[in-house]
């Protein structure tokens, strides 16, 4: 803890974040909890609606964390592609607009998430005003990453969104610091700032490791490939369920698809699956401690973007290092392209492309050698630069010392 002068009033605005009792990891929970054990005083802002299952917060929750709570509303929406959801954070913008314009107990820091654009631009103007340090936390790239649902050639898209892109513009510069969650992410907006760094969102190892050391029962003859996260238009989870069914065929028996998530796609795939007799399992959302047990009796894990995916250092790639898996990676990312070639973590296949996926996957099967190298080498990494417990210090210090 803190000496007693240096303790501050921090506020933290993360629109989408998660809570205690919901399934992932956002790190704003975890850096509002751990400020609090630091002796700070904090508040995180987030919206009633938790965007995964679209569905409201119970204000009970505000009894489960450490700090102080104030959930922001806002309309909510059934899908993810709709006017009801432009709606929804129009309203959201506007309230947490309101709430911070309002408030009457003047924070010393403010710590926001990136996006929303219109949140952080009405944050970041309302701490210029008040002379409050303002550190923005760029967790997307909007609007860069939305031609992954446009898939337009990047010269007509980039000039469609030019306003919007003058805007972000704008956004980065009022930062008295940027911290990002990956190269990718920081080197679109760090030369708007004098100050800027990466942290991973990385995994809570200490965590991670107590609650995925409880056996599944796995069949030892089962070969697991598991994937976990959002199942939608970012992610190419089509070619591994056609994958598995070329596996499948060729008479690799042993193989069997781990689906960990929910998405606006889970119905489709569900029918390509059941259609093909594909190997393959969804086994929904699940809390931390049975997705790390999955992840832990797993042999390889899958990284599985789409093309123009603009997903870099993901939630999921902290925790499939954490569990010591060989990666199979489909994203184009070329900081995660080089992650995974330069430590020897796994192997990188083109989206989209079936044989290539059943060719590095049959390389894996028979070469266990380079299965158990590479899991190795996933641990290890994973402990240099990926444990929060060490990789937060760096926000914590700036939070401190701004």
């Amino acid at each position: 803890m803190m000496g007693e002068g240096s303790l501050k009033k921090v506020l933290i605005i993360a629109p989408y974040t998660l809570l205690p009792g919901e399934t992932g990891f956002n790190r704003f929970h975890y850096l509002a909890t751990e400020l609090v054990y630091r002796g700070h005083d904090v508040t995180l802002l987030t919206s009633n609606f938790i965007h995964p299952y679209k569905k409201f917060r119970n204000k009970m929750i505000e009894n489960q964390v450490k700090y102080k709570l104030v959930l922001i509303s806002e309309k909510g929406y059934k899908h993810n592609f709709s006017l009801r959801r432009i709606i929804s954070h129009m309203q959201l913008e506007r309230n947490i607009k309101e709430f911070v314009e309002n408030m009457t107990n003047i924070p010393d820091v403010i710590y926001c998430a990136y996006p929303l654009m219109n949140t952080a631009f009405n944050v970041g103007r309302y701490s210029k005003k008040n002379k409050i340090p303002y550190i923005l936390d760029i967790q997307d790239i909007w609007p860069d990453s939305f031609n992954v649902v446009f898939n337009l050639p990047n010269k007509v898209f980039s000039f469609l969104v030019f306003p919007f892109t003058l805007f972000a513009n704008k956004i980065f510069s009022m930062a008295d610091h940027l911290i990002a969650v990956s190269n990718t992410y920081l080197s679109r907006a760090q030369k708007f700032s004098k100050n800027s760094c990466v942290v991973f969102i990385g995994a809570d190892l200490e965590a991670f490791d107590k609650k995925g050391n409880q056996s599944l029962n796995k069949n030892p003859n089962e070969i697991w490939l598991t994937y976990i996260g959002t199942l939608s238009y970012s992610y190419d989870l089509i070619t591994v369920i056609r994958a598995s069914v070329t596996l499948k065929n060729k008479g690799y028996s042993e193989i069997k698809v781990k689906i960990l998530g929910e998405g606006p796609d889970k119905e489709l795939l569900k029918k390509e699956a059941l259609e093909l007799g594909a190997p393959v399992e969804f086994l929904g959302y699940q809390d931390y401690k049975d997705m790390a047990r999955y992840l832990c009796e797993s042999d390889i894990a899958l990284n599985s973007l789409s093309k123009n995916s603009q997903g870099s250092i993901t939630n999921k790639l902290g925790d499939y290092l954490a569990a010591g898996l060989p990666i199979l990676n489909s994203g184009t990312n070329k900081e995660v392209i080089n992650l995974i070639k330069d430590y020897h973590l796994g192997l990188n296949y083109n989206s989209g492309d079936k044989e290539m996926l059943v060719s590095k996957i049959e390389y894996l099967l028979n070469h266990m050698d380079k299965m158990v190298y590479y899991g190795l080498n996933s641990r290890q990494i994973a402990e240099k630069k990926f444990d929060r417990k060490n990789t937060y210090k760096k926000i914590f210090q700036i939070i401190e010392e701004t």
